[in-house]
């Protein structure tokens, strides 16, 4: 079999363009926080329970000054609290009980969209993908 390296190209875009279309959809439906908050929360709720300013930055590609006006938001909301960092220039951005709340929210409604996706895959089809998504992201740190 010939390998299309464009058509490899446009099935990444695709894989790219489902992951917002999910992330919009259970924003959509959590209501109470904006768009970049969401994404933050996601960030946190997703294995970053303790993260700084820089790495939320880094993580999401957001600038620093809108990294702080998210966090502001999510701090008013009572999901996040800001923590200083051992240098005494960074904060940590860590979760309250009622953010941790607010993760069991979005990773059901997460889980309940990526389901609906591969709803008709079995299992065996299931667990090649994975495999092969993750050999592919070992590649993209490699590269990146």
């Amino acid at each position: 079999m010939k390998v299309e390296y464009t058509l490899l190209l446009e099935r990444l875009s695709s894989i790219k363009k489902l992951r917002a279309k999910i992330l919009e959809e259970v924003n959509s439906k959590i209501g109470d926080i904006s768009k970049t908050e969401y994404v933050l929360m996601h960030k946190i709720c997703n294995g970053m329970e303790r993260l700084n300013m820089s790495e939320l930055s880094d993580s999401t590609g957001y600038s620093n000054a809108i990294i702080t006006l998210s966090v502001d938001g999510l701090e008013s909301k009572k999901f996040v609290k800001r923590k200083r960092g051992e240098d005494r220039r960074s904060y940590l951005v860590t979760l309250t009980k009622r953010g941790e709340e607010k993760c069991k929210d979005i990773r059901r409604l997460e889980k309940e969209s990526i389901g609906a996706i591969f709803a008709n895959m079995n299992e065996g089809d299931l667990a090649e993908l994975q495999e092969i998504l993750k050999r592919l992201d070992d590649l993209i740190v490699k590269y990146v």
